[in-house]
């Protein structure tokens, strides 16, 4: 073959490669942007959810107590001359727990016993007078065996707890304490919430009550809400947020079970407030009726809710009624949804509430902006 003949064909060769080269690399930049394009175009078909945000909670911390407390000290009543009860009994209200003897009037007893017998050994020729002085003595008598010796019974049913072990340590200390406690059977919670939680209460409140001790939960109502400080605001410091009151607030429990004296517990007050916040791109309002409504998220399909406004502004709208906490709703409503059509937020299957976001805050399921 001629040197002319090889360069045509080498020549030729050339070309037919470069235009292989050209339309592969055409077809891979055609099948590229198709990608990008189909992936932008399922990005844009995702839609946004708003979550509402739980109702707030109000958190009382405090501690189990019991309902009524009574302690008996013998010394200003006398000398124990009975007792009744051992440590630890569970007695009923009206049970005997112990006697008391008063020495003093015993004493006294004692002398106007003595002036009787000496009057009827000097009465003996049965002088009127006498009798009626001897008469006289005797209804005193009658009236200080009555003091002599007390009774005391239980004013209500309960535990009995002797202190005579911590009575000793405390007069070693020069401090008064009482030789038996009765503590009823029924107890209740005594906590205590700022003042800036304090009006966000109301009496009969559901409480659901936390025990540390052993993670366990309790349910209750308030009882009582003091309108009296425990601790006052430094009133040269109020500005200063550390500065607060504090008040007494109870909480009564239907089920005493699991209730033990002393345990530390938190309860926490869902806020009574139906008043919810969406953002206002999710709200879409019927020019022929005016009515507004959103549309709901249920189940991964669109349901539409009719809502009434009670305030808004460009960011958020406050909604009186037609949702509740915890609602799903989507974000950027638009006028082509409609009811029954399929939710796609890009992520099949996952939960719309993030976990780790707090309560009394608005999320939100991350997806494109329409």
């Amino acid at each position: 073959m001629s040197f002319l003949e090889k360069f045509k064909n080498k020549k030729v060769m050339i070309g037919v490669s470069a235009v292989v080269i050209i339309a592969l690399g055409s077809g891979y930049f055609i099948y590229r942007n198709n990608k990008i394009n189909n992936e932008v175009n399922e990005l844009n078909a995702q839609i946004e959810t708003y979550t509402i945000a739980d109702s707030e909670k109000v958190f009382i911390n405090g501690v189990i107590v019991p309902t009524q407390t009574k302690d008996f000290n013998p010394s200003t009543e006398g000398e124990i001359s009975k007792l009744n009860v051992t440590n630890g009994k569970i007695v009923k209200q009206g049970d005997l727990l112990f006697t008391t003897k008063n020495q003093n009037i015993l004493d006294e007893i004692d002398g106007l016993k003595a002036q009787v017998n000496e009057l009827k050994k000097a009465n003996t020729e049965n002088d009127p007078t006498i009798k009626t002085e001897i008469n006289k003595i005797n209804a005193q008598i009658s009236a200080l065996d009555k003091k002599a010796y007390v009774n005391t019974y239980a004013p209500f049913a309960g535990k009995v707890y002797l202190n005579n072990n911590e009575s000793e340590n405390n007069n070693m200390q020069g401090q008064t304490s009482s030789f038996m406690t009765l503590i009823s059977s029924t107890f209740y919670m005594q906590g205590q919430v700022s003042e800036q939680d304090l009006v966000k209460l109301q009496m009969d409140d559901p409480v659901d009550v936390l025990v540390f001790s052993n993670n366990k939960n309790l349910s209750g109502r308030i009882s009582f809400i003091s309108d009296r400080p425990t601790t006052n605001t430094n009133e040269m410091n109020m500005g200063n947020q550390g500065n607060m009151s504090y008040y007494d607030v109870n909480v009564s429990f239907e089920n005493q079970e699991g209730l033990v004296n002393g345990f530390h517990v938190q309860g926490s007050v869902k806020v009574n407030n139906s008043l919810v916040k969406v953002p206002t791109t999710a709200i879409l309002e019927n020019k022929e009726d005016g009515t507004a409504y959103v549309f709901k998220d249920l189940d991964g399909i669109l349901k539409k809710q009719i809502v009434e406004i009670h305030d808004k502004n460009e960011e958020f709208s406050v909604i009186s009624s037609g949702l509740e906490p915890n609602d799903i709703v989507i974000r950027y409503i638009s006028p082509e949804m409609k009811e029954g059509d399929p939710v796609n937020t890009g992520n099949a299957g996952a939960n719309n509430t993030p976990s780790n976001v707090d309560d009394s805050t608005e999320t939100t399921t991350e997806g494109a902006e329409n």
